[in-house]
């Protein structure tokens, strides 16, 4: 097996790659599923709740991307300043990472086929269920709501209150903001732009690797939950079977 399908866990073969969704019956001119059945449904809904997943997680690897660049890559604006780039890369990070267990309550949702409409989900409503925690999966889903709440405090900040908030990284982007300034009015920098950059790097190299390690954390707690939640799947499909 090649390193790149080691990245794939099982549970995304059997129920992404499942011989009997109906993705495999599909008519690419009409573009239409064939649910035809509540067991299409079942793994439909599965699939697509399990992709969301993933893709959640691969958006937070991608704020961690955009944050390495984000300083010496800013996009050209009258407006914008590198500094206030990172800022939007580090906050990125915040609300994507929180997102992923989201994403893991609407899938446990389909794969016990609780029937919970999806702006209902919530973490108590969940690891409080009979069906959850008949299937021992409520301490998986509190595993991940741990590492994905770590930086709650900062993405509540960002949502409630419109922007980052850290003292450190504050003071070095009021330096950036008076020499991009200065710039624009054709004056001299009022601080050595050599000292902001060497400031605003360190920044980025601290967080992107805080980031690192905090979502390979994320990653292993979901791994273990889909570990769990692989044997379920086969079980359900044989109750819709029948």
């Amino acid at each position: 097996m090649n390193e790149e399908n080691e990245d794939i866990h099982e549970i995304e073969k059997a129920i992404i790659l499942d011989e009997d969704s109906p993705i495999r019956r599909m008519d690419p001119d009409k573009k239409e599923l064939p649910l035809e059945s509540r067991l299409d449904h079942y793994i439909f809904n599965c699939s697509q709740s399990l992709s969301s997943i993933s893709a959640s997680i691969e958006k937070a690897d991608i704020s961690i991307l955009l944050l390495e660049s984000a300083y010496e890559d800013c996009p050209e604006s009258e407006n914008i300043t590198p500094a206030e780039f990172v800022e939007y890369a580090i906050e990125n990070y915040f609300i994507r990472s929180a997102t992923i267990y989201d994403r893991c309550l609407i899938f446990v949702n389909r794969l016990l086929d609780l029937g919970i409409a999806n702006d209902s989900i919530g973490h108590q409503l969940l690891v409080t269920n009979e069906h959850v925690k008949a299937f021992k999966l409520e301490s998986k889903l509190r595993a991940i709501r741990k590492e994905c709440t770590e930086y709650r405090v900062e993405r509540n900040k960002i949502v409630h209150h419109g922007r980052y908030s850290d003292a450190n990284f504050t003071n070095i982007s009021a330096m950036h903001k008076a020499n991009f300034l200065s710039e624009k009015e054709g004056l001299d920098p009022v601080i050595p732009p050599e000292t902001v950059d060497y400031y605003m790097n360190n920044i980025i190299k601290t967080q992107k690797q805080e980031f690192i390690d905090h979502l390979e954390k994320i990653k292993e707690k979901v791994k273990q939950f889909y570990d769990s939640a692989l044997p379920i799947y086969g079980h359900k499909k044989k109750e819709l079977s029948a």
